[in-house]
């Protein structure tokens, strides 16, 4: 289990535990979770070692999303030609979207840092192409399932749904 992202030397530590524990199975968070580490032709890891690899990632396979995620994927695939974008790009989106909205709602009050803080940390109820959430009084949504990836062809594939526990 490794729990730090590519440009910590990620390829080459699972190359070399593959290769010095051949039966080994290999997990990985997030932070491999992009086509720097899955995709050979971009430096990634090697097939052989990809089929020994599941990554979690806090997003699921477009399929699971409400139609509003759904019509991200197809409109990301439309514009920028990518059928299967970087896991957290949805996450990306609906941060900025988030943020725009935010500010949206305060108008003039929307450069006060900190009215702009408290404004995130009271979002409660939100719909999103993530689906319905709030933000935790840590900072975090509420939305707990986890996606488990392998690595087929250099590509990220989506293979199930982890439901975590809030606690």
């Amino acid at each position: 289990m490794f729990s730090g992202i590519t440009a910590n030397g990620a390829v080459q530590l699972y190359k070399d535990v593959s290769a010095a524990v051949p039966e080994a199975k290999l997990y990985g968070p997030d932070g491999v979770a992009e086509s720097g580490f899955a995709d050979p032709a971009e430096g990634g890891i090697p097939a052989d070692v990809a089929s020994k690899v599941k990554v979690t990632v806090a997003t699921l396979s477009p399929d699971e999303y409400p139609p509003e995620g759904q019509k991200f994927f197809e409109d990301f695939e439309a514009k920028y030609g990518e059928p299967n974008p970087d896991p957290y790009s949805i996450y990306g989106y609906e941060a900025m979207k988030l943020v725009l909205d935010t500010c949206e709602e305060l108008g003039p009050d929307c450069s006060d840092k900190q009215a702009m803080i408290e404004a995130l940390f009271n979002t409660k109820g939100r719909t999103s192409v993530l689906g319905t959430y709030d933000i935790d009084e840590n900072g975090d949504t509420t939305l707990t399932d986890y996606g488990v990836y392998t690595i087929d062809g250099g590509e990220l594939s989506f293979a199930e749904t982890v439901k975590a526990e809030g606690g």
